[in-house]
């Protein structure tokens, strides 16, 4: 048959998106959620809601929008955290693509489904990127867009660097398209941690060399909420990091790739995750320097930790990154961690909080 443009949209229209929301506690934000997918412009859609077990009104909410819209349907989940709940999800999706959401946030573009399909048919893309912007108490704040590294190969440590770590984009699972074939023809399920479980899940989709699609609209828009898994002090956040190195590390033995190839992944994981803790711990505990002491000790003496460091820091070891600033960082603080100067670099760390530098260099930017 000719491909006509009437068949070449009919054949975009025929791909289903399967929408995946997680829900506990959400009655505030729900009803912003689903509308912003309800009025998309693209309407072969599916949402499959999880409720985790909410003491709120959010169930009531959502058997209102299921009677009005077919699309919809609510499951009762595990009760274990938005990975679990998420996994329930991807074994009941009929779509021909997988949208991630979070029942506090929403769409901000009512053609961004459109655009997602509109890409990733033709390109044949596993994984869509769009940028993001941040809802910091009722204020619109742009997040840093993905061109500083989508034009790098993605094979690059730049690539990794920048998509995972400094930028961070490519560590949610929300603000992009997956293509359903290749999550199950690769077998990516989330693991059941406790914490940045779509960051081990897309450091998983990227080992299994995805074919990522890069857009420039905004897609999503993630909003700071206090009560949430993100933003809640965990005493086991030290230990739920070395779980998410180990399981990379057998995840790249189970796909049989060159562990040499991806190890900077690990290197970077667990060198952010060491002052992401830290400075957890530091607003904990009333500001106090021993706080941070205390886990950048704890980070030092493991087994894993201290391999990293001591790569970190070795001079003949070159970081494949470009921005001086980073390097300088990383190398300085490796170094010290080596050396076990923690009273030394806690004081560091704490300048650093303390001058919000850390905001600066993060995708966030300053939240004031």
């Amino acid at each position: 048959m000719e491909l006509t443009e009437k068949n070449y949209k009919e054949d975009f229209c025929a791909k289903k998106i399967s929408v995946i929301i997680p829900i506990y506690n959400a009655e505030k934000y729900i009803k912003k959620t689903l509308n912003s997918i309800i009025e998309q412009s693209y309407q072969n859609w599916e949402i499959i809601i999880i409720e985790n077990g909410s003491e709120d009104k959010s169930p009531d909410i959502i058997r209102e929008y299921e009677k009005k819209y077919p699309e919809i349907r609510m499951i009762k989940g595990p009760g274990k955290g938005p990975g679990p709940a998420r996994n329930r999800g991807l074994k009941l999706a009929k779509g021909d693509y997988i949208v991630f959401a979070d029942a506090d946030d929403y769409l901000p573009d009512t053609e961004i489904f459109r655009k997602y399909i509109s890409i990733a048919e033709p390109t044949g893309a596993d994984i869509v990127v769009s940028n993001y912007a941040r809802l910091w108490e009722d204020k619109i704040l742009p997040a840093s867009k993905h061109e500083s590294f989508a034009l790098c190969s993605p094979l690059s440590e730049e690539f990794r660097f920048r998509g995972f770590f400094s930028v961070g984009t490519l560590s949610y699972v929300w603000g992009k398209l997956y293509r359903s074939e290749f999550l199950k023809k690769n077998q990516i399920i989330f693991t059941e941690i406790s914490y940045a479980e779509d960051k081990l899940f897309n450091m998983q989709c990227y080992i299994c060399n995805p074919k990522y699609v890069f857009l420039e609209d905004v897609g999503y828009v993630y909003r700071k909420n206090d009560v949430s898994v993100s933003w809640q002090y965990r005493s086991d956040s030290t230990e739920n990091w070395f779980k998410i190195a180990y399981a990379l590390k057998g995840w790249i033995e189970k796909k049989n790739k060159d562990p040499v190839e991806y190890i900077s992944l690990t290197r970077y994981l667990i060198f952010f995750a060491t002052f992401f803790d830290a400075k957890m711990e530091y607003m904990q505990h009333k500001k106090r320097l021993r706080a941070i002491h205390k886990i950048l000790k704890e980070y030092g003496d493991h087994p894993v930790g201290k391999k990293v460091f001591c790569e970190l820091a070795d001079r003949k070891r070159p970081l494949q990154i470009n921005q001086w600033m980073w390097k300088a960082m990383i190398r300085i603080f490796s170094f010290g961690m080596k050396s076990k100067w923690y009273l030394l670099m806690s004081v560091g760390v704490k300048i650093l909080i303390t001058q919000k530098v850390d905001e600066r260099l993060s995708d966030t930017g300053i939240r004031e």
